[in-house]
């Protein structure tokens, strides 16, 4: 099969700089997560009409995976490995990616997720316990998988493998591909965990078969791989010096929030795509494209320091705010990047509650401030543990604002019709609530940013429903038949 190109991954409000950008474009990315719907039965399906909407995307398709990661004791959600192999088949995708980290842990009260990938422990025991999950989710799914190495923003630690060892071990273990993130590598030289040379010297460069690029931001004296916006200079240049090395190399991506899309200038993008072309030269002929077979895992030299699974419920644990009560629990605390840890699991679930409950959200806002909202915040990060999906943790949320009843007017009104819209997204079919105070007035006035002035009590039906498809933030549409 010859290379796929060069293209963006597709995220919401992408549509105009694809657009403008479609006679470069080769390939575009999906999240397949995305792409899915919890309904209120609990059942995961895909999401017909926003799969539709891609069908006129430009390029060749590609899938990769933001919450089924591969690097854990816990094997892969088999119900996810299914849907992504459906998609994959569906999109005629040569290959799928998924992510060499951990974000589910096991403990005695049946587990928890972490609200955020984290690294996986980097010993002998660690590489076994991924080459299990790799091959758990490669087994079950019609094409090949390829694993990304990710961002870790903790000091390397005394007995681990170094970065480049781990990887190299896991990935000829399984019989996978490789997936070269160029911006986590960097920012995981930037943050202390090696040199770029020192891990690419270490990678089978040979299994490479997708490059991602991105921007990132600079936070509490770390680099964070944000995808805030265009690749730096320095990235620019690793790639210049990294793409001609990886002879099995098919596809470049640039990634980016959807956050920081408005802020995309579509001439520079289209210059970033012209200028990844001239770097990564044209090669006549490719290696077949499939998976070789697992090596045999021979004894390594590196001490087995932590289990996995200690590592994980200690990680994990810090990650959420709980004090794990061990030892190693202890040591990891005293790592500076725990905090960092922290402070994105609670911006990373904020941002998947504001999306979802976007009326509520600005109430609280405009009512308490930032600075009473992160309080809230922080308290319900506290009280329960993260949801995978954004859906999960928007009724989590709700449950947690009724107990607490923060002093907000007309909350129990807005969260009630935030609700009636997510339900109606996702179970695709009308959802009527009843409430004490005019909709029309509530929707209107926190649709333009403002809070509601005495909006008319009374008793109200209010039938919510999507007219175009699943109701996404901003997108929201609503019937309203008051009585």
């Amino acid at each position: 099969m010859a290379r796929l190109g060069v293209g963006l991954t597709y995220v919401p409000g992408l549509d105009q700089i694809l657009d403008a950008a479609a006679d470069l474009l080769d390939v575009v990315e999906i999240e397949p997560q995305s792409l899915w719907r919890v309904r209120g039965d609990g059942e995961i399906a895909v999401d017909e009409d926003a799969l539709g909407r891609l069908a006129d995307v430009p390029g060749a398709r590609l899938l990769h995976g933001v919450g089924n990661p591969v690097g854990g004791c816990r094997l892969p959600d088999s119900r996810h490995t299914a849907l992504f192999g459906e998609l994959a088949e569906r999109l005629g995708t040569p290959w799928v990616s998924e992510h060499l980290a951990f974000n589910r842990v096991t403990d005695e009260a049946g587990g928890f997720h972490t609200g955020f990938m984290l690294p996986p422990c980097q010993t002998e025991a660690g590489v076994r316990s991924a080459v299990r999950s790799v091959r758990a989710m490669a087994e079950a799914l019609p094409v090949p998988l390829a694993v990304e190495i990710g961002t870790n923003y903790l000091r390397p630690r005394t007995g681990e493998l170094p970065d480049g060892a781990f990887v190299r071990r896991v990935v000829e273990g399984s019989g996978c591909g490789l997936l070269l993130d160029l911006h986590n590598v960097l920012a995981n030289e930037r943050n202390g965990r090696g040199p770029v040379e020192d891990l690419l010297a270490a990678l089978p460069l040979d299994r490479v078969w997708e490059v991602h690029l991105a921007g990132g931001v600079e936070h509490r004296g770390y680099w964070l791989d944000a995808h805030t916006g265009l690749p730096d200079d320095d990235l620019l240049a690793l790639a210049g010096r990294v793409l001609p090395r990886l002879p099995a190399l098919r596809a470049v991506l640039f990634e980016v929030t959807p956050s920081a899309v408005p802020d995309l200038d579509t001439r520079a993008v289209r210059d970033l795509l012209v200028a990844l072309k001239e770097t990564w030269p044209r090669q006549m002929v490719l290696p077949p494209l499939s998976s070789p077979p697992p090596a045999r895992l021979r004894p390594g030299t590196g001490a087995e320091t932590v289990a996995p699974h200690d590592w994980e419920y200690a990680l994990g644990g810090l990650a959420i705010g709980r004090d794990p009560g061990t030892p190693l629990g202890r040591e990891l605390a005293a790592d500076p990047a725990v905090g960092l840890l922290r402070d994105l699991v609670t911006e990373f679930r904020g941002s998947a509650i504001t999306g979802a409950l976007r009326y509520t959200m600005r109430l609280l806002f405009l009512t308490l401030g930032p600075g009473g909202v992160r309080d809230l915040l922080d308290a319900y990060v506290r009280a329960c543990p993260p949801s995978l999906f954004a859906s999960d943790e928007a009724f989590t949320f709700a449950d947690h604002l009724t107990r607490v009843r923060p002093a907000v007017p007309w909350l129990a009104d807005v969260l009630q019709l935030d609700l009636g819209l997510l339900r109606a997204r996702l179970d695709g079919s009308p959802c009527t609530v009843a409430l004490g105070a005019d909709p029309t007035a509530l929707l209107t006035d926190l649709g333009a940013g403002r809070l509601p002035v005495a909006p008319r009590r009374g008793r109200f039906s209010v039938r919510l429903v999507d007219d175009e498809g699943p109701v996404r933030a901003g997108e929201s549409a609503a019937r309203k038949d008051a009585s």
